[in-house]
């Protein structure tokens, strides 16, 4: 078995591994195959497998610039998707004493007090002015 493993780790030298991006892709495929068996449909156990194939690809890829720029990307849409998330959470629990709203020049995303009737509200990143009923 020590003798197994062993001539696996030298076949496993120089290749990219497991990373992040191969972690969420097995995931998704098993996902998929759960969700196609348990609805019978076809065509998402050839998406699962696609996906299986290509985490395993990435795995035993010798091109490990182009893996880890792959996983670079992955990582920081999951990174920008959970920021999304939390402000979103942050904002959901905040509704009832705050009101949030785009600036009309710059389109950033503000939030006034709630309950303060009509106010002149300035745009902290362009300085525009506009009323707006709080």
């Amino acid at each position: 078995m020590r003798r197994l493993r062993e001539k696996l780790y030298e076949w496993m030298q120089g290749r990219n591994g497991v990373d992040e991006m191969g972690i969420f892709l097995i995931g998704a495929s098993l996902v998929l195959l759960i969700i196609s068996s348990l609805l019978s449909v076809f065509l998402l156990s050839l998406i699962a497998f696609g996906l299986l194939i290509y985490s395993y690809f990435r795995v035993f890829s010798r091109n490990i610039g182009a893996r880890k720029a792959e996983n670079n990307r992955y990582l920081a849409e999951r990174e920008r998707l959970r920021f999304k998330l939390q402000s979103q959470k942050v904002r959901f629990g905040l509704r009832k004493t705050y009101k949030y709203l785009k600036c009309k020049n710059c389109k950033k995303k503000m939030r006034v007090p709630r309950g303060k009737g009509k106010i002149e509200v300035t745009c902290p990143h362009c300085g525009e002015k506009f009323i707006t009923k709080s």
